[in-house]
């Protein structure tokens, strides 16, 4: 019975074909299983209020926003891919400063904030403003930073600092790194 071996045959590579099929797959199959490549939550057009005591401390509007803050995740993050701007205020209400950048990350076993791409941070307070390419916030340490060049610009002048600079998170303290620039300087009669 010759045909009988065709008809055992025609199973056989049609399950082999189907598991070979398969094995390409496999990769984009864990690629989806995987927390850190798979958002949880993604959202468009967002505004996101802190408050404290019933009081807003911080609003954060966003084109785009992902979470892969998963517990399962080896790198929990959230993440503003088409950048942000985020608003503080001080206890009164009254806006303290604005920040702005057009790629934005928050790593949270860290609590390190990155922000990336036009930053600039307007302090509305100290009437100054601060230009960069990459501005790091540690939340533990209370500190911001960059070691990319910085413009702080004052109603006094332009600072520049090529190595970049530390300051306290409310950008009342700071120290630039290799500073030059401008300034106006009141003399003493």
């Amino acid at each position: 019975m010759p045909g009988h071996n065709t008809i055992r045959v025609i199973p056989l590579l049609a399950g082999m074909t189907l598991l070979l099929s398969c094995g390409r797959d496999i990769e984009k199959v864990s690629r989806i299983e995987n927390p850190d490549t798979l958002p949880a939550i993604h959202a468009t057009a967002i505004e996101i209020i802190y408050s404290d005591s019933a009081i807003v401390r911080l609003t954060i509007e966003a084109p785009e926003y992902k979470d892969f803050a998963q517990l399962d995740s080896l790198q929990p993050k959230s993440e503003f891919p088409k950048g942000l701007t985020a608003t503080f205020y001080n206890r009164s209400g009254g806006k303290e400063s604005v920040m702005t950048s057009g790629y934005a990350i928050y790593h949270v076993k860290k609590q390190l904030f990155e922000a990336r791409d036009s930053v600039v941070v307007r302090n509305y307070t100290e009437n100054q403003e601060l230009h960069a390419s990459v501005l790091w916030w540690d939340e533990r340490r209370k500190k911001i930073w960059s070691d990319e060049p910085v413009t702080i610009i004052t109603a006094d002048g332009i600072t520049c600092g090529d190595a970049g600079f530390d300051a306290d998170q409310n950008f009342t303290e700071y120290h630039i790194r290799g500073a030059r620039g401008d300034m106006r300087v009141k003399e003493d009669k």
